[in-house]
């Protein structure tokens, strides 16, 4: 176990005897988010949550903690809890079509920790400027990018899952993205999320940032294609009321993967389907 886990670990099992140092390892305690991104071949640094706010400037993400959110009817569903601008936050210049990179790593700098569940990107239209938008429950986002349940796969088989790749770097490091090419000039927020499901209750790791689009598109995304957070996702049904046994039994409902390649199943759903930007179609 890592220190910061025993750390967490020891005050939870001093409030309630049932948590332990074995049951909490590698499990709820290893967290993270998205601490870099690559974008049109230039880095950008994330904001770091274990170092104080007030020493921390000049980025294109929001503030956002290493732990999980539970309830999707949060505010903090959006950007993460809180989700702020730093001091001196800005825009990346990104061109439409080009691919934005995002890394993954725990607080310790070792790889994702979880494996089971989908990762997905939005991005939503800030108008003349992300930096200044206090409330971000306001915007109405499109789905550019989902890694679902892959075919042939039960929901609790790790090789199923993109997640898995992340996890301690087996296969790989980051998430490629590419953001819609004819999608109109303009300025917006991206949104990486990894929604794991291997715990209960499932926990949502969102993290925000703020482009600045370039190109030639004219093409923005209809309402069909729009959805807001809190509101896009909607848990009921057993296999989330269930435990770790109901889903590597298999017992349960059915995969509950979001609006990619027609997996719209189970107890986990979203309003929006994947906006390309190519001709509003939608991706089957």
């Amino acid at each position: 176990m890592r220190p910061y886990q025993v750390l967490i670990s020891q005050a939870l099992s001093e409030a309630n005897p049932e948590y332990t140092l074995a049951a909490l390892s590698g499990t709820t305690l290893a967290h993270g988010g998205v601490t870099s991104y690559l974008i049109d071949g230039k880095n950008y640094t994330g904001y770091v949550w274990s170092d104080p706010y007030e020493g921390q400037h000049d980025l294109i993400q929001r503030s956002w903690h290493m732990n999980p959110l539970s309830d999707p009817a949060s505010t903090n569903i959006t950007c993460n809890n809180k989700g702020i601008t730093v001091p001196g936050t800005f825009h990346a210049s990104v061109t439409a079509g080009s691919s934005i990179r995002s890394t993954w790593v725990t607080p310790d700098g070792f790889g994702w920790p979880h494996t089971l569940g989908p990762v997905v990107a939005y991005m939503a239209s800030c108008g003349e400027d992300c930096t200044t938008i206090t409330d971000t429950s306001t915007l109405k986002w499109f789905k550019i990018a989902e890694e679902g349940l892959r075919d042939g796969y039960a929901i609790g088989e790790e090789d199923g899952w993109f997640q898995n790749d992340l996890w301690e770097n087996r296969r790989t490091e980051y998430w490629n993205v590419t953001v819609p090419k004819d999608l109109k000039p303009g300025r917006y927020m991206i949104r990486h999320e990894i929604i794991m499901l291997e715990l209960n209750p499932v926990q949502f790791y969102p993290d925000c940032a703020h482009l600045e689009v370039a190109g030639e598109g004219t093409l923005v995304p209809s309402d069909e294609y729009l959805v807001q957070f809190p509101g896009g996702y909607k848990l009921t049904g057993k296999w989330f009321k269930g435990t770790r046994s109901c889903l590597i039994d298999t017992d349960c409902d059915a995969d509950p993967g979001i609006a990619v390649s027609g997996k719209v199943r189970g107890d986990l759903t979203t309003k929006v389907r994947t906006y390309t930007g190519l001709l509003h179609t939608f991706v089957p």
